[in-house]
């Protein structure tokens, strides 16, 4: 059952330095009264077990999941236990500045929490993101801090020491504990990475697991905040989960050897399917150097305890030291957690032993292997490389023939069967279905999240090879259900939508590419159950009027992805100007890559060829 709390009393200290890295010290502190929450009949337990059991720090952010912040309470025990009187203590740390707020738990009825069951605490927010369920209390001032911060769970009247760290004690004082980031307090032995845009720090178990160790305790995962109303789940019918980790702490690369495998295992049931999100970034290794960017999700069938995923590794010319990027392993499927090793490390040894005679994206070979990289996220195929690389080299030292073969060679990616069903889908896919927002300009797939699709529907596809039809389509229709299924496309498409609610919806974000006819055929379907959600945004997706409207801008969009390997406004550019003079261009010469020369630009600036080696001096 949810409430609104009334916020009886509001204190506020005045500032002051408590350190040099501190510039503020701001304590806030709240009386809730819950006068609807029903009453604490039962006794306290005489070992409370209530957790900290979620937290969510970026609601409310651009690209957020939820509108606010929040935390999330829960009963691991067999009793109902009243936190009546109980405190939440939460220092919050940005940049140099710390502040402090306490929240205290007061009724006149009691707050009980029966076994098994949430409480659900919304903390301060903002525009973005889809709202929280109905919170059972709200604390409009407080926020989290994004980067670091301690939440301490305080039993009844307790004096409250911000200037020392929170441990639960074996007084009692302290019922649990939670550092996350940055912060030098946490229990056990580290504090939890701090959460993302789209993770919460989860309680593993369902929120039953309590060692005093922050670090084994939890785990990333898409946030699931739930309140009193949510139905009991106690630890006693807690099923045992499958628990995903990256397979080694560090795996080891050498360029020239194409790719290496990345291990991801499983233990605990594995009876299910389930999978999770895993991504390889960061660090002083470049994606679009040193290694192709690698981002999807790793899929285990039932019995499945190892799986591997290639990140193809580039052998560029550069001589420079062994660089390494983060394995992040991330946002569970149901029936699943992320363990103890959520990440790892890719070390990537350079083979060069002095400057480069040539820039290696003018040898044939490296030129189109390289897009099968950057376009098909994908190993040549040995048929494939001697295809197109023969192509270019029958031009012998014919410059002008050369330049020719390979601007057409690299159109070709793009033209191919398996990108127009693999990497255009998923642009018409966004295109047809998400508005623009702040975080999607111009209602544009951003290049992570492109990649991460893209590689999810290609996954194992080489056209030609036996079976490459059935596979892409055994891809694309999971990868459409998971997509239909996102809570970014459920907000804007609500369960609740009668079928030509929906699909009338759907055609209006697509510019109407639909017919009366097509959209009545749908509609039918839909309540005859011959058609989904999924099926539905496909036949939008694939309209023949919609793939010709988009065809060009997906184009110009795709020799940023593919040859910048980033988003048309990042550095060095900050706007579209560069993006929607290409695009004018194409569309001034009726599409024709030749004479609008956009291809040939994009292979030959320095931006693509600096990928490969340094300028000549």
């Amino acid at each position: 059952m949810s409430y609104s709390p009334r916020i009886a009393k509001t204190k506020r200290l005045r500032c002051r330095k408590v350190a040099a890295s501190v510039t503020a010290f701001v304590m806030l502190t709240l009386l809730l009264v819950a006068p609807r929450l029903p009453a604490a009949h039962a006794q306290q337990a005489a070992v409370p077990s209530i957790h900290i059991s979620q937290i969510y720090t970026r609601g409310g952010e651009s690209g957020a999941l939820y509108q606010n912040d929040f935390i999330e309470l829960f009963n691991g025990g067999n009793s109902t236990v009243d936190i009546n009187g109980w405190t939440l203590a939460v220092t919050t740390s940005e940049g140099s500045s710390t502040s402090y707020s306490v929240v205290n738990f007061v009724s006149s009825r009691g707050i009980g929490i029966e076994p098994g069951r949430h409480l659900l605490i919304q903390l301060a927010g903002g525009t973005e993101g889809q709202p929280l369920p109905s919170p059972d209390l709200s604390v409009p001032p407080m926020h989290l801090g994004s980067t670091s911060g301690q939440i301490a769970l305080f039993n009844k009247n307790q004096v409250i020491d911000f200037q020392r760290c929170f441990a639960k004690d074996t007084t009692g004082t302290v019922e649990d504990f939670v550092g996350y980031g940055t912060t030098s307090c946490y229990e056990g032995s580290g504090p939890v990475p701090a959460p993302t845009l789209a993770n919460a720090i989860l309680r593993q178990s369902g929120g039953c697991k309590d060692t005093d160790d922050n670090v084994a305790d939890f785990q990333y995962g898409a946030p699931n905040p739930r309140n009193t109303s949510n139905a009991a789940s106690p630890c006693g019918a807690q099923t045992v989960q499958s628990i995903i980790d990256v397979g080694a702490p560090q795996f080891d690369a050498y360029e020239g050897q194409g790719h290496i495998d990345i291990t991801f295992t499983r233990m605990g049931d594995l009876t299910t399917a389930v999978y999770a999100e895993y991504l390889v970034a960061g660090g002083t290794a470049s994606e679009r150097s040193d290694f192709t960017t690698a981002a999807g999700y790793v899929h285990f069938a039932p019995g499945e305890r190892e799986k591997t995923i290639p990140v193809l590794i580039t052998d560029d010319a550069f001589e420079e030291p062994s660089e390494s990027t983060g394995v992040a392993i991330l946002n569970p499927s149901p029936g699943a957690s992320i363990g103890v090793r959520n990440q790892a490390l890719l070390v990537i040894h350079d083979n060069d032993s002095g400057p480069a005679a040539s820039n290696p994206i003018d040898e044939s070979s490296f030129y189109v292997r390289q897009h099968y990289a950057d376009f098909l996220s994908r190993d040549s195929d040995m048929s494939g490389l001697n295809f197109w690389s023969s192509g270019v080299d029958r031009c012998g030292t014919n410059a002008q023939c050369r330049e020719v073969k390979r601007i057409d060679t690299s159109a070709a990616f793009f033209l191919s069967i398996e990108f127009q069903e693999t990497g255009y889908l998923v642009y018409r896919l966004y295109k047809a279905s998400l508005p623009e927002n702040r975080a999607r300009p111009r209602a544009l797939p951003r290049y992570r999240e492109f990649v991460r699709d893209t590689q999810e529907v290609s996954r194992g596809i080489i056209v030609g090879e036996t079976g490459w039809e059935q596979k892409l389509a055994d891809n694309t229709n999971a990868f459409l259900e998971m997509f239909v299924a996102r809570p970014e496309f459920t907000l804007i498409y609500p369960a609740q939508l009668s079928p030509a609610a929906y699909i009338d919806k759907l055609n209006a974000q697509a510019g109407g590419p639909l017919s009366p006819a097509e959209r009545d055929a749908l509609v039918s379907g839909m309540l005859s159950g011959q058609e989904t959600r999924a099926t539905v945004l496909r036949h939008v997706a694939d309209d023949e009027d919609f793939r010709h409207a988009e065809f060009n801008r997906a184009f110009v969009l795709m020799q940023y992805f593919g040859y910048l390997r980033r988003n048309p406004d990042d550095a060095p550019d900050a706007n579209f100007d560069g993006y929607d003079f290409w695009l004018s261009k194409l569309n001034q010469f009726g599409g024709d890559y030749r004479r609008a020369e956009m291809v040939k630009a994009f292979i030959s600036s320095p931006e693509y060829r600096a990928r490969f080696a340094a300028p000549a001096p």
